[in-house]
């Protein structure tokens, strides 16, 4: 018994969510990168398909995709795989990236760690009032990352926009 609670207790600490997001303001951040391609594996193309029929379950508009964005999660996972930290770290600047690269005037993101497949972790999304709120929103396009560190635990970035 001890054990379990032990175990559920670690469980418990290992699985991580965050979410963020916001609205464009004038920034004075450029760049001159241009729209990345990015391929998907069957989990990333899934985690999008919950999305959408959750979306789309709730009268809401279902999202497209855009390589871009799950190009620059991916970056963002690769990042949080080598600080070994789930974060929003540099959230600002893949937003400004969005807007200039793609025309966003809304960016959200939400990541995730440790969660094994597709659907606990969009349920996990679902059951937070933070990630729901970008999984609603007022969006008009996504992406996702999942990366797997060396231990093969799962890393998730899932950003959106509107433009």
């Amino acid at each position: 018994m001890k054990r379990n609670v032990i175990n559920l207790f670690a469980l418990l600490f290992t699985i991580v969510l965050t979410s963020c997001s916001a609205e464009s303001v004038e920034d004075s951040i450029t760049t001159t990168e241009t729209q990345k391609n990015y391929s998907h594996s069957n989990e990333e193309l899934e985690v999008l398909d919950l999305i959408n029929t959750y979306r789309v379950n709730q009268g809401l508009t279902p999202l497209s995709i855009i390589e871009h964005i799950s190009y620059k999660s991916n970056e963002h996972n690769n990042y949080m795989v080598s600080v070994n930290a789930v974060n929003h770290d540099g959230f600002e600047q893949r937003k400004v990236n969005f807007e200039n690269v793609l025309g966003a005037y809304r960016v959200g993101e939400n990541v995730a760690f440790g969660y094994s497949s597709p659907q606990s972790v969009v349920n996990a999304w679902i059951a937070s009032s933070g990630h729901l709120s970008n999984i609603e929103g007022d969006y008009t396009h996504f992406g996702i990352s999942i990366t797997l560190d060396a231990e093969g635990r799962k890393y998730y970035t899932n950003m959106f926009i509107k433009k």
